[in-house]
C-alpha cells in the first residue's frame, strides 16, 4: 500500500506480526524515521499523527531515553509507564500500532474525532489487519470498517473501548454559555499548537472568513516559533484556483 510520503520506508516484523511505515517527515526529519521503539526495542510502534503536547510529555518521562526528536517517540514510553490508559494524554491527531514483544498484545488507537485515517479488517484464517487507507485491506480481509474515532482496540479484549470521554460527550444540548472571549483563545490555541514542524510550511488561502482567520492568527504567532528561526518569519500562503 506504498502511498504516503516519500522520506522513509520502514518494516519490522516479530513472528507473525508485522509492522510497516511510510513517512512523510514534519517532526525531525534526520532521525525520526519509524518504526518507533522503547529503549530495549521490546515496543515497537508505528503512528501516522502529531502529537503537540510531546515536549510536556517527555519532561514527565525522566527516566526513559529517547532515540529520537520526533514528537511520535513519546508514545512507546508512555505505555511502558501507564499501560493502555496513557492514550487520553496525547494532544493531537493521530492513529497508532503497538506491539507489545513481552506478550505478543498490541493495542490500536485513533484521534478523538477521526482526522487520521484508519481502518480495521479481519481474515478468514483469524488474522486482524490495520491500514490507514482501505485498499491495504480489501484484497486479504473478510471483512473490513472503518475504524472508530476516539476508540482503541486491545488484542488482549479483542474488542473497542472508547478512549475519548470528556464531561460533555453524553450532552445532547451544549450547555457552557456563550463566551466569545473563551472562543477566540480556544481557536488561537488551536493554530498555535499547529506550528510544531521542523520543515517550511504555508496556508491554504481561500480568501473566506475561516482560512483568513487561521492566515491571521499563523503571522501573528510565527515569529515566536523554532520553525521561524530555521525557515523565516515570512508566511507563504497558496490559493487553487479553477476554470
Amino acid at each position: 500500500m506504498k502511498h504516503r510520503g516519500p522520506d522513509w520506508s520502514g518494516l519490522h516484523q516479530h513472528g507473525d506480526c508485522y509492522l510497516a511505515h511510510q513517512r512523510l517527515a514534519i517532526v525531525d526529519p534526520a532521525s525520526g524515521d519509524q518504526p518507533l521503539f522503547n529503549e530495549d526495542k521490546s515496543v515497537v510502534v508505528t503512528v501516522n499523527g502529531e502529537i503537540y503536547n510531546h515536549e510536556e510529555l517527555r519532561k514527565k518521562l525522566v527516566n526513559h531515553k529517547f532515540r529520537t526528536g520526533s514528537d511520535c517517540d513519546v508514545i512507546a514510553h508512555l505505555y511502558e509507564e501507564y499501560g493502555e490508559d496513557f492514550v487520553d494524554m496525547l494532544d493531537g491527531i493521530f492513529s497508532f500500532v503497538l506491539l507489545d514483544t513481552r506478550d505478543n498484545s498490541y493495542i490500536v488507537a485513533r484521534d478523538a474525532i477521526g482526522v487520521a485515517s484508519l481502518y480495521i479488517g479481519w481474515g478468514l484464517d483469524g488474522s486482524v489487519w490495520i491500514s490507514s487507507e482501505m485498499k491495504g485491506l480489501n484484497d486479504d480481509c473478510e471483512h473490513f470498517e472503518c475504524f472508530p474515532p476516539g476508540h482503541l482496540y486491545s488484542s488482549k479484549t479483542g474488542g473497542f473501548r472508547r478512549w475519548y470521554n470528556p464531561p460533555w460527550f453524553s450532552e445532547a444540548i451544549p450547555s457552557v454559555p456563550y463566551d466569545p472571549l473563551v472562543l477566540r483563545r480556544a481557536f488561537e490555541n488551536a493554530v498555535i499548537k499547529r506550528l510544531m514542524t521542523d520543515v517550511p510550511f504555508g496556508v491554504l488561502l481561500s480568501g473566506g472568513l475561516d482560512s483568513s482567520l487561521v492566515a491571521s492568527i499563523t503571522a501573528r504567532y510565527l515569529a515566536g516559533t523554532k520553525t521561524a528561526k530555521h525557515w523565516g518569519s515570512q508566511l507563504h500562503s497558496f490559493c487553487v484556483g479553477l476554470e
